[in-house]
């Protein structure tokens, strides 16, 4: 945490030693309709949110776009809806202040926007952005300015010539510091760039993965510090699995593991290409032209796979929430958020989306980014959901380009101060997070994102690739691969081919 910040703590705990102040929270714990674990609140958080209220304000950005009169234009956004209130975009438009920080900061930054641009802000909600954009902008219709499609989204509209390089576009500085810069840069094919990344967007860090730990049962299992074995380089998959094994418990001792035991990790198939990102290893790579090169087939990336695969298909330690989706009403509740909340998991390894429903968990828990594969990888490596992360991208047949860039800009800059601030400082870290480490390890996870181009456009399936082996609990690596290659390295070249067709 910033040194200020530490100098506010012993500011406050003295105070409120002198003046026998007593906090307390009432109500029990209890798991609402939409999975939120609420108990009325949480001290720790609370009091993080107070510091960070009262922290001095930072030197305001600034953006040098001018002044526009645009004649009361209605800029429109083609938004993702999610459902219920998982992945529903929160960060484009608000209709009023209701109070929520993050709501509230949209509903400021827009107006700051509309009276520079003279323009009204709305939004087009749908489940899928690119299902009704593509329809639309291939008809011609200029019937919304930009869109926010997921990842996955994103990468099918790129190779249908459907989107606008956005390093083409008047106004926007993709080097300026309110856009994400490193993971822009690892989406851009052939130098272009179709979908951006930064404070426009708090969707891709709401689908970041991460590494929960509960802080008590590490306590009770007697284990190392587990921030302290982050920092000395020496968090990675054996010291999972070995901590996983040790803590999963046959709780009603019918010799049987099952959901409602207890458990080392709780996760999905899904992880399997998240953990395999963590180890460094990249599906692709870029030639000297900035095109994607396959480069999965190498012998760390087997052994990496294998390991992994050998720590999820471990029943003494890994449990697998999709192998009994169809069993509850809602899996990723009653199995992930429920089962870790109730301290029935040491690690849960998840989203900052789902982190946000752990609000009231009575058990203290802390965040950690996904291991290394050994001791002897030189750093740690994050990565995202990408069929859940949101990017901004411009359709092809908007005609006034000028005005979208400029605002597409401001509007990067506008967040900075505002919808940024509400999400990290207020929201995640002031409500959310419950000690200063873990601030501390969120900023080493948002500074290790990696997006790999294999992943971005999926292509072959290959998500489903890592998740098969999973799956069948068998690492048929070379068979398995040899069987995609050729189909991998034709869609790589349709991707290329494309890519220097369009735009």
């Amino acid at each position: 945490m910033r040194k200020n910040f530490k100098l506010i703590i012993c500011i406050l705990v003295l105070t409120a030693v002198v003046s026998g102040c007593l906090f307390s929270c009432g109500g029990s714990d209890q798991l609402d309709h939409a999975g939120n674990i609420d108990n009325g609140g949480n001290n720790n958080a609370q009091d993080n949110q107070n510091i960070r209220d009262n922290e001095p304000e930072a030197e305001k950005i600034t953006h040098d776009v001018p002044e526009m009169d645009f004649e009361g234009y209605e800029f429109r956004s083609v938004v993702r809806d999610g459902y219920g209130i998982y992945w529903r975009c929160v960060d484009v438009y608000a209709e009023e202040e209701t109070g929520e920080p993050v709501n509230d900061a949209v509903f400021r930054r827009n107006r700051v926007l509309e009276n520079h641009f003279n323009i009204n802000i709305t939004e087009i909600r749908q489940e899928s952005v690119s299902t009704f954009a593509q329809r639309i902008i291939q008809a011609g219709s200029e019937d919304f300015d930009v869109l926010y499609p997921v990842i996955h989204e994103t990468s099918n509209m790129i190779q249908r010539g459907l989107l606008v390089n956005l390093h083409e576009m008047p106004y926007i500085n993709l080097d300026n510091s309110w856009w994400n810069n490193t993971a822009n840069k690892s989406m851009t094919i052939g130098g272009k760039l179709y979908g951006a990344a930064g404070d426009i967007t708090t969707m891709t860090k709401d689908a970041t993965w991460v590494n929960l730990f509960n802080k008590d049962m590490a306590r009770d299992f007697g284990l190392d510090d587990h921030y302290q074995v982050v920092k000395d380089g020496k968090w990675t998959l054996d010291v999972l699995h070995e901590n996983s094994r040790n803590a999963t418990r046959d709780l009603d001792g019918d010799g049987i593991l099952t959901p409602e035991d207890q458990w080392g990790t709780i996760g999905q198939y899904e992880c399997a290409y998240s953990l395999f990102a963590a180890t460094g290893q990249f599906i692709a790579n870029k030639d000297s032209e900035d095109f994607p090169v396959l480069v999965l087939n190498d012998d760390r990336a087997v052994s990496a796979v294998t390991r992994i695969v050998d720590m999820m298909t471990d029943n003494s330690a890994y449990i697998n929430a999709d192998d009994y989706y169809n069993q509850y009403e809602n899996v990723w509740v009653e199995i992930t958020t429920n089962a870790f909340a109730s301290s029935r998991s040491l690690y849960l390894i998840t989203n900052i989306e789902i982190v946000k429903n752990l609000r009231g968990m009575e058990a203290n828990f802390g965040i950690l980014p996904l291991p290394k594969l050994n001791e002897s990888q030189a750093q740690y490596y994050s990565t995202m959901q990408y069929g859940n992360a949101s990017v901004v991208s411009v359709p092809i047949m908007v005609s006034n380009k000028d005005r979208t860039g400029a605002i597409l800009e401001a509007w990067a800059a506008e967040s900075v101060d505002t919808v940024t601030r509400a999400y990290y400082d207020i929201t995640l870290l002031g409500k959310y997070v419950r000690d200063d480490e873990s601030e501390e390890m969120l900023d080493l996870i948002f500074s290790t994102h990696v997006i790999d181009l294999g992943m971005y456009f999926n292509w072959s399936g290959l998500q489903d690739f890592f998740v098969g082996f999973a799956r069948r609990g068998q690492v048929d690596f070379t068979s398995q691969y040899e069987r995609i290659e050729p189909r991998l390295i034709t869609e790589i070249e349709r991707t290329i081919d494309a890519v220097r067709e369009y735009n």
